[in-house]
């Protein structure tokens, strides 16, 4: 089962329709037109004197997904939405040189028809593989100019063979009981009428199945389905200085089943709109340099910004120039964290420690078994997670090769492990951070709870955020700041790690997940976010009436 149904759920809706269990059909006649087409079009494409394809892949989507959103009690949305969609990757020339590798691309696509029919199936097929094709012989026509005037050396291959893969998984299908889940985020969203502070909330629930084929000419045929279940819980306050914040919740599921018991996430709505309201009133830090301790949803985010991409092997596209420590691939050997801490990926885990992992897959969008890849051992680079196409140092695929939409897959992350052989407990780490501080004559050290998505400094902005005393280890809740630039090198400079690794999922069109323990930066540099704040609201809400 792989995990792309998280990434679906965040694109959006099609087409409307009533709803109950998702159930997709099986299909057979499109995995027979995508078969037909594809030797068909080995066989015929072919552009006067320009050379014929040496390898054509189609990819199919069959998705079924029904959203709910309501606020302050009222639903606001409920719709289904069913979309079949076809993607066309035509290869001319050879493995070692082919249009591939030249910027990045996005995949030739088109959409399906949702009925079963053979005819129709395979003339969307059609118009999708003769329009690639044409693409693809200007694009290796431009290839081969540029390489004619130009010395490069070391150049790798474009891509690489492998034994192909046949696999059908059983169709995808969940239930669940509309009205029931319409009035489980009814009643999630009114409960923030016990709270007339918050300005703004609402809850958004997806529940989704998706099958997806791939065939290519190497003899790959494949079909796998997969099931998710998403539920936010958003809310925003302002501050008397008009400061906006923003928090919410997230859950993930491959059932309904996975899902916390509702007076759980009814608790949670309200501890939510707790610590809003307290981070309103907190004051705003200034400036601060000093040691950091992230817990570890928070140390997540910082692996994913200051490591994620960079530990996935990916060829330099032509005219790419120097891509400085986008990769590590020249540090490959190199000690890039303390000697104490390990990292592998390991994809093929669906959960950890009840958790599901949003990065967990069977095949990666090249049909490939992913496999587990030791990355760091004593804190030195010893590989890269790879896809199919080589680098220079990096030949063979590990199996992560992951697309977004349908763009060309590329090398991503998908369950990152970081570990620390020295690890300590959650008084140890405090205390670290203390005797850190101290020694730089600082009255208090910074402990980051969580941080928000984005931000200046290469790390999301810190969300709760609290100053922890040197004299006594009391802490105090304060808001307003953002880092400076943070460098990859820092992870270098780690003071501790805890022993209790946590969950961060990383949502998006390629979605990861991120298992880390609490981390302690020897320094770091914030400072207040400068910006124009908006004016608090002329009149109070009906909720405070």
């Amino acid at each position: 089962m792989r995990r792309t149904l998280f990434a679906i759920v965040l694109v959006g809706l099609t087409v409307r329709g009533a709803a109950a269990g998702l159930t997709l059909p099986e299909s057979p006649e499109l995995m027979r037109a995508m078969v037909d087409e594809l030797a068909r079009s080995m066989a015929k494409l072919e552009l006067d004197d320009l050379p014929r394809p040496y390898l054509i892949e189609f990819k199919a989507q069959d998705r079924l997904t029904h959203s709910i959103r309501a606020a302050y009690g009222g639903i606001v949305e409920s719709q289904q939405g069913r979309m079949r969609v076809v993607s066309s990757r035509v290869r001319v020339g050879s493995y070692e040189l082919d249009n591939t590798n030249v910027g990045r691309r996005f995949g030739r696509q088109a959409p399906l028809p949702i009925d079963d029919d053979y005819t129709a199936i395979r003339h969307a097929i059609w118009k999708v593989a003769d329009a690639d094709y044409k693409r693809a012989v200007e694009v290796l026509a431009r290839k081969l100019a540029y390489l004619s005037q130009k010395i490069v050396e070391d150049r790798p291959d474009d891509y690489a063979p492998v034994a192909p893969l046949v696999e059908m998984e059983p169709p995808a299908a969940i239930d669940f009981d509309l009205k029931r889940w319409e009035e489980n985020v009814r009643r999630l969203s009114a409960r923030f009428k016990r709270h007339p502070e918050i300005q703004n909330a609402a809850v958004s629930f997806y529940v989704g199945a998706v099958n997806q084929w791939i065939v290519n000419s190497e003899g790959t045929r494949l079909r796998t389905a997969d099931t998710g279940v998403s539920l936010e819980i958003h809310a925003e306050i302002q501050a008397l200085d008009g400061m906006r914040l923003a928090d919410g919740e997230s859950y993930l599921g491959l059932q309904l089943e996975d899902l916390a018991p509702m007076e759980e996430l009814l608790a949670d709505v309200d501890a939510l709109c707790d610590r809003l309201i307290a981070l309103a009133k907190a004051p705003v830090l200034e400036q601060y340099t000093g040691p950091v301790l992230l817990e570890p949803k928070a140390a997540g985010k910082a692996f994913e910004s200051l490591l994620g991409d960079r530990l996935c092997a990916r060829p330099i596209p032509l005219g790419g120039g120097d891509w400085g420590d986008r990769n590590f691939e020249r540090k490959l050997g190199l000690r890039i964290l303390p000697r104490s801490f390990e990292i592998h990926d390991d994809p093929t885990q669906m959960r950890f420690d009840g958790t599901v992992l949003a990065g967990a897959y069977s095949f990666d969008d090249e049909a490939i078994r992913p496999k587990r890849v030791s990355l760091v051992e004593k804190g030195r680079l010893k590989t890269l997670l790879a896809a199919r196409a080589p680098t220079r140092k990096i030949k063979g695929s590990t199996g992560h090769g992951r697309s977004a939409g349908f763009r060309d897959a590329r090398s991503s992350v998908g369950c990152l492990y970081v570990s620390d052989s020295a690890a300590m407990t959650a008084k140890e780490l405090k205390k670290t951070m203390i005797e850190a501080a101290r020694d730089e004559g600082l009255d208090f050290a910074l402990r980051v709870a969580s941080m928000k998505a984005g931000g200046s400094g290469g790390l999301g902005d810190p969300l709760y955020a609290y100053k922890v005393y040197v004299d006594d280890g009391r802490e105090e809740l304060v808001r307003g700041l953002e880092f400076l630039a943070v460098e990859s090198g820092s992870l270098k400079r780690l003071l501790a790690a805890g022993k209790e690794p946590e969950v961060y999922n990383a949502l998006g069109r390629v979605s990861s997940s991120y298992i880390v323990p609490a981390i302690v930066f020897e320094e770091l540099d914030l400072r207040e976010i400068e910006r124009e704040l908006d004016k608090l609201p002329i009149a109070k809400s009906p909720l405070n009436r």
